[in-house]
């Protein structure tokens, strides 16, 4: 048998099971379809569809990303913390560490006093409380969370990149580190292998339901994050900024 039909008699095996003759969905796709309706929400606030619109500007954006940092910090220290439990373990890849590169994104967008410019919100509050909840209390669930903002940022976060990119004026990589996953040769075969490791947690209904439900409120949060974001995109709009300007914030 050939690599290529290895490859996808897999593939195929990973995404559809035969039971009986008959087909069972994979977690990964149910977890997909049980969330397309609050990842529709989160995707339909203003703030949102101006940004692929290109309507930012330096400041809403770096906004953003000191929201991404906070969201981020707490994550991946629970993430960290709980590398050997059974559930969390299974999707744990430390190569989609998104802290490192948020920092140089931050000195960039901030200066190099960016730490004491980063402002916590109430929404911002309320999903680093809930991260760092699940840590003390439930860590299976964090699960939800990795694939709910890693994957979006594998696949979208590559669409914004190129749009602030361009409406920004930015260049080389100054900014924009974030979208960008250095140690991941090929997003799609990873993203096939993430969901792989999907497939086989060892989750009972119960769980599955769990995990799902989470996830859907992790894009509850990240919808509040991105209403909370409005009255940027709104004064961007009202002043008709430029998006040229390649300097630091207050400099």
């Amino acid at each position: 048998m050939t690599d290529a039909i290895k490859n996808n008699t897999s593939d195929q095996h990973n995404e559809v099971k035969a039971v009986n003759g008959e087909q069972e969905i994979t977690f990964a796709k149910k977890l997909r379809a049980g969330t397309a309706q609050a990842h529709r929400f989160a995707e339909s606030t203003n703030f949102v569809k101006g940004l692929l619109k290109g309507m930012m500007s330096f400041a809403s954006f770096a906004n953003m990303q000191a929201g991404m940092y906070l969201v981020y910090e707490a994550l991946e220290t629970e993430l960290e913390r709980h590398k050997d439990h059974p559930l969390v373990g299974s999707v744990y890849f430390p190569e989609l560490s998104r802290m490192a590169s948020l920092e140089q994104d931050l000195e960039f967008l901030y200066g190099e006093d960016w730490k004491s410019k980063i402002r916590s919100t109430p929404a911002r509050q309320e999903y680093v409380e809930r991260i760092h909840w699940l840590g003390d209390n439930d860590p299976g669930l964090l699960v939800a969370h990795s694939y709910t903002r890693y994957l979006g940022d594998l696949s979208g976060g590559q669409v914004i990149s190129k749009i602030a990119r361009r409406s920004l004026g930015l260049e080389n990589r100054d900014g924009l580190r974030f979208f960008d996953f250095d140690e991941i040769d090929d997003s799609k075969t990873f993203k096939n292998e993430y969901r792989n490791r999907l497939n086989q947690l060892a989750l009972s209904d119960d769980l599955a339901v769990e995990v799902i439900e989470e996830a859907k409120q992790v894009f509850a949060l990240n919808q509040r994050l991105f209403e909370e974001l409005e009255g940027s995109w709104i004064r961007t709009l009202a002043n008709l900024l430029p998006f040229g300007f390649n300097r630091r914030i207050g400099a």
